[in-house]
């Protein structure tokens, strides 16, 4: 198995071990099941995403989703069918997957949707208060806080 060394890349960085772990993953993947199922990842409005996966030949029941530790995942499982069929030609796909995306700070997902074949799972961002931006005003009489703020002095 071919191992990468990253270090020298992310060196400057702090959060250096997430990303080479992350690009670990990438090369280390089975690319066997990388593409299924397909899927889109959509911008639905501002704040608001929605991730659908072609999921056709499964039922609600055998999908399902979880998230843990900001990895969406989504399992399809079928069970074995007893039968011993005889196919000329196999293209319609029915095997069982594990598909996961890393979800972005403050993305939760807001629900899912079964449809036609196709699974949509709904996305959020939700940005606590203390973590937006905010106007700080600015004092027009001159006067000015010094660092611990109990002294005040005018310019």
């Amino acid at each position: 198995m071919m191992r990468v060394e990253y270090t020298p890349i992310y060196r400057p960085n702090l959060a250096s071990g997430q990303w080479a772990a992350m690009l670990d993953g990438i090369l280390q993947t089975d690319r066997a099941n990388y593409d299924y199922p397909p899927y889109d990842i959509e911008l639905v409005e501002d704040k608001q995403y929605a991730i659908s996966l072609a999921v056709a030949g499964f039922s609600p029941e055998q999908l399902t989703i979880e998230t843990e530790n900001k990895v969406l995942t989504v399992k399809g499982e079928k069970p074995r069918a007893g039968d011993k069929r005889h196919f000329l030609h196999e293209g319609i796909v029915s095997r069982n997957f594990e598909r996961r995306f890393n979800l972005a700070e403050h993305i939760e997902v807001a629900g899912a949707h079964y449809r036609d074949g196709i699974l949509t799972v709904r996305l959020t961002k939700r940005v606590p208060e203390a973590m937006k931006p905010r106007r700080i005003e600015i004092d027009s009489a001159g006067q000015v806080l010094s660092h611990d703020a109990a002294e005040v002095s005018v310019v």
